[in-house]
């Protein structure tokens, strides 16, 4: 048998390493476990953010392209070695993109933009490839040896954000293939398993997996360990019962870690914030770290040289939170220190602000040191009624004193689109590596994580992601953000912000606006309703000798509203409707008892178009309010918002 041409072998064992290269940045997907590694290569995204400062992130698409070569549009022109590991839009087109590899001049791939992100055309699949929350993605790694060439053959191309790493030779891989479900079919049912819950995160570590149960009794004012050791190893898992009585003392519990002896806290933030919860509730079911049937459960690996302290803290909060918690707990490790020269610790910044100044962002995550970031949860509370504005906000990513990624708007970040649509960002949805933590017009609200697995950004010196809380830089929006930036380092430098404010700011006072595209209405009998405009229509005539109209003796049920997810507690009710000639009176009542008197909406009457109703109660029980008419009225009015100021207790 004659051997191989030692330049032969030299290219197979060549070729080999690359296809190994692309199974490693697959494992990143599917691994949890190597969360903790070091990378190399800068981290840069391309996007359709207006360079202005202005809110055209992608309208009009005029930042939306490189050039454009005929009638087409180069979309990205990138020299390699490299790997594109994110492709974002809200706007999938149906005209062609092509894909050119390495100088090609036919497309190695051409398709309709759309199909990257309708999970069924292979190679781009689920689940990581798909559309949900408004936003279409692909996580499917691209990689390039020498170059890549992304061209749209269309006339208008509109949002955009793409993400790719450089890659040194020792890690570049193989040019991207179509076939590479083909090639790498072990991987790709392994991650389709894993993200669908059919097998465990822990799986990865086989038989090496140990596990510690913690019972114990937490009373305010205490802490207690959930576990210590004094070797090195690492925490792989922590499961937590939630239950009613942790929901209720919201924020006043903290989880604490420390490794190694290091003079500050790893960990020191809310339990609730870390595992998720939004304004008070379970709204995280990621496929790392959230809530779900009644346990808290993180999968982030947490590793050690020789030592570690994980453990909680109950604050003193008197008379509104229980007394005492019963804690159950599960805490998983293996006994395999951290690698220091590949591996950074893990930490995580909790941050708050509340009320920003005219000008300034919100900063997610600010820390000096080696590393890479992994993982953000965010939550906004507006402080002015019926809008969601500061969710127009771009982020913005500053890696080693280089802007290197600016997106194009906050839902954008998470890999979502177009707040306040229906069927899009519009509700609370858990995806394994990004989701929206809910949306509430009324009430002013949002909030979304988002996780890094093969695209996590890695800085040598330091790393600052912020946001925009305005849709432009003139332009100011109140509001309450909380935050937490995971990210693993070797010693970094950074700081947590206190997140119970109570007491140490002056509250912004905050009304609820329901406008008709929040409302929930239940219709009476011959009872109608109608969207005009901004407003909603409610309308119902007299029927002399109706059996419905014997049911009251005075004031006749048209419509009842209702006060889904608002906070339990007192209102103060403001209706605003419009006055015509031939207005008549109407009341709002809940359950058998008057809220208002008779408010007449004769224009002959008065022309305050926003009128003070009276006191509303929302509990678990009563969550809603009634609209009513005199008997033998014909009604139709004209409502814009109903309005509600909390009562303080």
């Amino acid at each position: 048998m004659k051997k191989l041409p030692l330049l032969l072998l030299a290219f197979l064992a060549t070729f080999t390493s690359l296809a190994d290269n692309y199974e490693k940045e697959l494992s990143n997907l599917l691994n949890p476990g190597l969360l903790p590694a070091y990378r190399t290569g800068k981290v840069y995204q391309m996007s359709s953010y207006d360079r202005t400062g202005g809110n055209d992130d992608g309208f009009t698409g005029k930042y939306s392209y490189v050039r454009k070569e005929g009638d087409n549009l180069v979309i990205a022109d990138l020299k390699g070695p490299g790997v594109v590991n994110r492709i974002w839009t809200p706007t999938a087109e149906s005209d062609t993109v092509k894909f050119y590899f390495d100088g090609e001049t036919t497309p190695r791939i051409s398709v309709p933009f759309v199909d990257l992100f309708s999970g069924k055309e292979k190679p781009f699949v689920a689940p990581l490839c798909n559309t949900e929350i408004g936003g279409s993605y692909c996580l499917l790694p691209i990689a390039y040896e020498k170059s890549l060439k992304i061209v749209f053959c269309g006339k208008q191309f509109r949002f955009i954000q793409l993400q790719y790493r450089e890659l040194t030779k020792k890690e570049k891989m193989p040019s991207f293939t179509p076939d590479v479900l083909e090639k790498y079919g072990d991987d790709f049912r392994r991650l389709n398993d894993a993200w669908e819950g059919k097998t465990s995160q822990l799986a990865v570590y086989g038989e090496r997996l140990k596990s510690e149960k913690v019972n114990l009794t937490l009373r305010q004012g205490e802490a207690k360990a959930l576990f210590e050791t004094e070797k090195g190893g690492r925490i792989v898992g922590l499961e937590i019962e939630s239950g009613k009585a942790m929901q209720d003392a919201y924020r006043r519990v903290s989880l604490i870690g420390r490794w190694d002896g290091m003079n500050r806290d790893a960990l020191h933030l809310p339990l609730h914030d870390f595992f998720g919860y939004a304004y008070g509730e379970p709204a995280m079911q990621s496929w790392l770290l959230g809530e779900q049937s009644g346990k808290m459960y993180s999968y982030l690996p947490m590793p050690y040289d020789k030592s570690a302290y994980l453990g909680l803290s109950y604050d003193q909060c008197g008379a509104g939170c229980p007394e005492s918690l019963q804690v159950s707990a599960t805490v998983y490790y293996v006994d395999e220190p951290r690698n220091a020269e590949k591996e950074g610790r893990f930490f995580a910044q909790s941050r708050r602000s509340y009320n920003l100044p005219s000008g300034e962002v919100y900063q997610i995550c600010d820390v000096k040191g080696k590393g890479h970031y992994v993982g953000t949860i965010l939550q906004t509370q507006g402080l002015e009624d019926g809008h969601t504005l500061f969710f127009e906000g771009d982020d913005c990513a500053t890696i080693d004193g280089e802007m290197r990624l600016h997106g194009t708007g906050s839902e954008d970040y998470f890999n979502g689109g177009y707040y306040a649509i229906l069927d899009k960002w519009d509700d609370r949805v858990s995806l394994p590596t990004h989701g929206c933590l809910g949306y509430d017009l009324k009430m002013s609200r949002t909030g979304g994580y988002r996780f890094y697995f093969t695209d996590k950004l890695n800085f040598n010196k330091s790393f600052n992601l912020t946001i925009e809380h305005q849709p432009e830089a003139a332009t100011n929006v109140k509001t309450d953000y909380s935050s937490v930036g995971l990210f693993y380092a070797e010693n970094p430098t950074f700081e947590n912000t206190k997140i119970n404010i109570e007491g140490s700011v002056e509250k912004v006072s905050h009304k609820v606006k329901m406008s008709p595209q929040q409302m929930a209405v239940s219709l009476y009998w011959m009872a109608g309703a109608y969207y005009d405009d901004s407003a909603i229509v409610f309308s119902m005539n007299h029927a002399e000798g109706h059996w419905t109209t014997t049911v009251d003796v005075e004031a006749i049920p048209v419509a009842r509203i209702y006060l889904d997810g608002m906070e339990k507690g007192r209102y103060k009710l403001y209706v605003e409707f419009d006055r015509t000639e031939d207005g008549v009176p109407f009341s709002i009542w809940q359950r058998m008892q008057p809220v208002s008197g008779w408010i007449s909406s004769s224009s002959k009457d008065g022309s305050d178009r926003i009128v003070y109703a009276g006191e509303v109660e929302v509990t678990d029980e009563l969550h809603y309010m009634t609209l009513r008419k005199r008997i033998k009225d014909n009604i139709k009015l004209r409502v814009s918002n109903f309005i509600f100021e909390k009562i303080d207790d």
